[in-house]
């Protein structure tokens, strides 16, 4: 397990780069002009992806792609159509409107979102697309009123953090649309995570340790969509010339080309992170004691917090304290143990927060390696 616990607290590191990096280019300028957040998302996944690509024909799984069914491949793209295009469009708009902190916490409304979507409904209809066969756990469904206690609790300390505190100031068009933004992007996360649970496989293949294909696959998805999308708006072209500004301690800020922070956050965070998360799961799973690293992702958060104020001067807005603690209220409340002794409901996310938050969420890969 020592060495579970250290692959998993590396993949944190490398996580941190995912949101610090985005708002970093974000905040890139060339003649009065920014990036936007589909391009950044573009160029950052398009680069971890090539590095995805090469890390995993570098371990002789590519093969592994044809175990998927083509039902199996309809998930597939549902899940790059949420998980990298609607959360890195979504969260990178958010943080175009919001602090570093708030984006990201508010991001962080995913696990009760990952609950919801366990319900019937939402089985019922992505087994019958995608030919999943076996049966999920119905009785693991939350409690309604618990949850959707939690749920409310959530959305207050959302509103507070929007408003800072002032609901009165619900009229405020920018902090507003990015709050519904970040939540867009918790959204988004969940659909994805809940999707990963139900990607079919060809008769006669073995389903268990396939995250890495699917998400190689879902990728590709995500960036066809975000390409198409950027030359249709005439932006497919690279971002050159674009400057930031990053602060290195005494030495005060120095600029640097939008390239270093997309090139980091695309290797490390996208290429990487998620690589060495699966080696974690890997082996603390066959100890049987997967369930026990899911809160050593919450560390992101911090990290990310942390690191944004440090370099990139992100400041803590008025309201962000009291938002910040009802919706960890909300997720606590929503997602504790029915029985003394279970894990939060709130599963593991096998994939990095594409762009940096590994809160809990729900896969078959955790599942089966627990």
């Amino acid at each position: 397990m020592r060495r579970a616990y250290i692959f998993t607290l590396l993949a944190v590191v490398f996580w941190t780069t995912g949101p610090v990096g985005s708002k970093a280019a974000l905040k890139a300028e060339a003649r009065g002009a920014h990036l936007t957040p589909l391009q950044v998302a573009f160029w950052a996944i398009g680069l971890g992806w090539l590095a995805l690509l090469a890390l995993t024909a570098a371990r002789g799984r590519l093969l592994r792609l044809r175990d998927v069914s083509w039902r199996g491949w309809l998930v597939v793209t549902g899940m790059g159509l949420f998980g990298w295009v609607g959360y890195p469009v979504g969260i990178n708009i958010a943080y175009t409107m919001l602090s570093l902190p708030e984006a990201m916490i508010i991001s962080y409304l995913n696990p009760i979102f990952v609950v919801l979507l366990q319900g019937m409904a939402f089985g019922w209809v992505v087994r019958r697309v995608s030919g999943w066969e076996q049966e999920p756990d119905l009785a693991r469904g939350p409690p309604v009123a618990r949850t959707a206690t939690g749920l409310l609790l959530c959305l207050l300390g959302v509103a507070w953090i929007a408003t800072g505190g002032d609901f009165s100031a619900l009229d405020r068009e920018t902090p507003v649309i990015g709050a519904l933004a970040a939540l867009f992007a918790a959204f988004a996360w969940a659909v994805y995570s809940n999707l990963g649970r139900f990607v079919a496989v060809r008769p006669g293949r073995e389903a268990s340790g396939l995250g890495d294909i699917h998400n190689l696959g879902a990728m590709f998805v995500g960036l066809l969509a975000m390409g198409i999308g950027l030359a249709l708006t005439g932006r497919l072209g690279p971002p050159a010339g674009f400057r930031t500004a990053l602060y290195l301690g005494a030495a005060g800020p120095a600029l640097v080309d939008a390239w270093v922070p997309i090139s980091v956050m695309a290797l490390l965070n996208y290429g990487l992170g998620y690589t060495i998360w699966l080696y974690a799961l890997e082996g603390a799973g066959r100890v049987g004691q997967a369930y026990k690293l899911p809160p050593l992702t919450n560390f992101v958060l911090v990290s990310a917090i942390g690191l944004g104020w440090l370099i990139l001067r992100e400041s803590i807005g008025p309201g962000f304290w009291e938002g910040a603690a009802l919706i960890a209220a909300g997720n606590v409340v929503a997602l504790w143990p029915a029985r003394t002794g279970d894990a939060l409901r709130a599963p593991v996310q096998v994939a990095s927060e594409p762009h940096g938050s590994a809160s809990s969420t729900t896969t078959a890969e955790e599942d089966r390696l627990a």
